[in-house]
């Protein structure tokens, strides 16, 4: 019976694209009804059209398969209607679809709150000594690349620490601010940050680019862009496909090179016991200059922890490197290069381990803004000491979906911490901003 419903599906030459057609047009209306849609369920939903396309294309294959050379035909012509359906359901939905949600239209600030100003967005420029990573890729970049895709891979050092001191290592990467330690999908990652303009910077989603540093190519560095990702769960954070580049610690093999941004790109994955290590490079020369002064500077730096592995020569380390400061617990955030997205600075001191991340609400009428969203992005562990005047950085790129931009409204922004312990989530900060929301 299963079989003849599915010949039936496929012998039929408007069924399959009816099928795909209709979903088009329910999704198409669901959008334009509901503009609360979860984005959950548009996912199933395109989920579901995309299979639908494939059973066009099925159809199609199946009815050669069966000689009939004629509904193959035409269900290969159906597949290019309904592919330009799709197009034009899109670009309605992009022209017709309202880019402001009032959300702010009727709220005023009250008068004679206590209220701060988002600082101006970072400097585009290089870092200060503190970034050591950074001034040693930025070299690699300057010196004339070779066509040789060759990777020596050594991660020796990390997987040591891994495998013979896991809590220190993670400690060090929730105290360091050049490291952002973070869960998403379940998984472990922690990400390199840059310094950018002198201050330590998350940017979206860990990638930096020539332009984080330069507005005009003035200073003769060549176009890239690179993120450097610890998976502490053994997988990689975005390594999939077939131009993924897999290694062992110690071998040394040729990296698969693709093309993008009209760069040579490479994703470069490098296991080392329970932990792999991530490379994304896109640059000018074949040779994987960044790759190579990556993985090179993680041997250097986790060889130097794993020679003292304890908190009182990470206390050191971090010191020197900014990474540990003696001040008040503070909040900021700093304007982005569009309106509604801030990038957030967190300097706080728990006491014990565990993750901190943000809650936001409009002041007049306590409503929670982008709650999910913002949990999400600012999620990560942080630094910690017995010592409270000691505090440490954790900082992310936000974006509040609430508002238009030009329309300024009061949130109160509140720094939760997550105890590792299992108990009770609280509230370490909080501080009311003038912010504005992004328009879609």
């Amino acid at each position: 019976m299963p079989k003849l419903r599915l010949s039936s599906y496929f012998g039929s030459w408007w069924l399959p694209s009816a099928v795909f057609l209709a979903l088009l047009a329910a999704l198409t209306v669901a959008l334009k009804l509901f503009r609360s849609l979860s984005s959950s369920v548009v996912d199933v939903w395109l989920c579901a059209g995309g299979l639908a396309f494939v059973g066009i294309i099925g159809a199609a294959v199946w009815n050669f398969a069966q000689r009939r050379w004629g509904k193959g035909l035409l269900q290969l012509l159906l597949a290019v209607v309904c592919a330009g359906a799709a197009f034009t359901a899109g670009i309605f939905l992009m022209l017709t679809s309202p880019s402001e949600d009032g959300f702010a239209d009727q709220l005023e600030i009250p008068a004679g709150l206590a209220i701060s100003e988002p600082k101006d967005e970072a400097e585009p420029r290089p870092g200060g000594e503190q970034d050591s990573f950074q001034a040693a890729m930025l070299s690699a970049l300057r010196t004339p690349g070779t066509n040789d895709a060759s990777v020596t891979a050594d991660i020796s050092a990390l997987a040591a620490l891994q495998t013979n001191a896991p809590d220190l290592l993670r400690r060090y990467l929730a105290a360091s601010p050049a490291w952002r330690l973070f869960e998403e999908r379940g998984n472990l990652f922690a990400t390199r940050r840059w310094m950018v303009g002198g201050e330590w910077q998350y940017s979206l989603h860990g990638y930096y680019t020539r332009g984080s540093f330069e507005r005009a190519s003035r200073s003769g560095l060549p176009q890239f862009q690179t993120r450097l990702t610890i998976g502490l769960s053994g997988q990689p954070w975005h390594g999939r496909g077939g131009g993924l580049t897999r290694l062992k610690t110690g071998e040394t093999g040729k990296v698969k090179i693709g093309m993008g941004n009209q760069l040579h790109s490479s994703h470069c994955v490098v296991s080392g016991g329970s932990l792999v290590v991530e490379v994304f490079e896109e640059s000018d020369a074949i040779e994987r200059r960044l790759t190579k002064s990556a993985l090179g500077y993680l041997q250097s730096e986790f060889g130097a922890l794993l020679q003292q592995p304890a908190w009182e020569a990470i206390r050191t380390m971090l010191t020197a490197s900014g990474g540990v400061r003696r001040s008040e617990p503070e909040l900021v955030l700093r304007k982005s290069f569009q309106g509604g997205i801030y990038d957030s600075e967190v300097w706080a001191n728990p006491g014990e381990p565990g993750m901190v991340y943000l809650k936001a609400f409009e002041v007049t009428k306590g409503t929670p803004l982008s709650a999910e969203a913002l949990k999400r992005s600012s999620g990560e562990w942080i630094g910690w000491s017995d010592d409270p005047g000691e505090v440490f950085l954790a900082n992310s790129h936000i974006t509040v979906y609430e508002g238009d931009w030009g329309k300024h409204y009061a949130a109160r922004f509140e720094l939760w911490f997550v105890p590792d312990s299992g108990a009770a989530e609280r509230k370490l900060l909080e501080r009311v901003f003038r912010i504005e929301g992004w328009q879609r």
